[in-house]
């Protein structure tokens, strides 16, 4: 299926007066699917929940009271992202909306992790699972990149990112705000840890040392989905370990507070890759 083709067939699938479960790979191919359904629609009769931590019971009396009055036009939406952020406590309040919302009502939650949703919550919610268009011009890595964020694509299509050197790399994890710099930075830092895949343990080891002084999570995700796609690819290590560290790389990426110890998790992963211990 065509990207055209995959949004036309979510548009025809939603009815009023359901809650849907949309799963899709990442957030930002959700929005490029949604786009159409919210572009030229009343700002009044729109509601978009997109949380920074986890979606707390405020949020959902605020979609709650939102949905209390009839619509300015035929139809209110609710789109709410990352739904598997939502806490117990605002998932009991959600759950007689989500199973009888108005009949003017549509509500989207968008998630990536459809069974890290309450079951209360899915079993209230038409599930709606969409993949990614097959790119046949990409090579497994760049899929891979696409899969975990669909605003790479273009660039990746286009080849605008940048391979930046050890020092540009460091230099650049501080700064890591744009879409284009986030893709040069997960580009350079799997070319740089295939070529310290093959040098001395004692050299490795500096290069994590200077690493293991970044304390930001948003890098240090980037090196969980790094670290994720390099175990999955290296044969000399056994299943259990790379079961391990994959372990480790997913509880990085679903974590919704950034309570970690940055040094030793650095060390653990890096080292973990070559299969060397600390």
């Amino acid at each position: 299926m065509t990207f055209e083709e995959i949004r036309d067939k979510i548009s025809k699938h939603l009815e009023n007066g359901k809650s849907y479960g949309l799963v899709v790979p990442n957030k930002a191919y959700a929005k490029a699917l949604l786009k159409g359904l919210i572009d030229g629609f009343d700002i009044q009769d729109l509601m978009i929940i997109e949380p920074d931590t986890n979606i707390g019971i405020d949020e959902v009396r605020t979609v709650i009271e939102f949905l209390e009055f009839a619509p300015k036009g035929e139809i209110k939406k609710v789109i709410l992202y990352d739904a598997d952020k939502m806490t117990q406590e605002a998932a009991n309040a959600f759950l007689k909306t989500l199973e009888e919302p108005p009949s003017y009502a549509i509500l989207i939650l968008v998630t990536s992790r459809w069974f890290s949703l309450l079951p209360t919550i899915r079993s209230r919610l038409q599930k709606l699972q969409v993949q990614l268009p097959i790119e046949p011009e990409l090579d497994e890595f760049e899929r891979y990149l696409v899969y975990w964020n669909y605003d790479f694509l273009e660039q990746i299509k286009k080849k605008t990112y940048s391979i930046l050197s050890e020092e540009e790399l460091l230099e650049a994890i501080d700064e890591i705000d744009e879409i284009a710099q986030e893709l040069d930075v997960i580009i350079s830092l799997k070319h740089i840890l295939e070529q310290y895949l093959n040098k001395d343990l004692a050299t490795y080891v500096k290069f994590i040392s200077q690493l293991s002084k970044k304390n930001n999570i948003k890098f240090l995700r980037i090196v969980a989905k790094v670290i994720s796609w390099l175990i999955y690819k290296n044969s000399s290590l056994s299943p259990n370990l790379k079961i391990k560290y994959l372990r480790i790389c997913d509880e990085i990426l679903k974590a919704k507070i950034a309570n970690f110890n940055y040094q030793l998790t650095y060390y653990t992963l890096l080292l973990g890759l070559r299969g060397d211990n600390l």
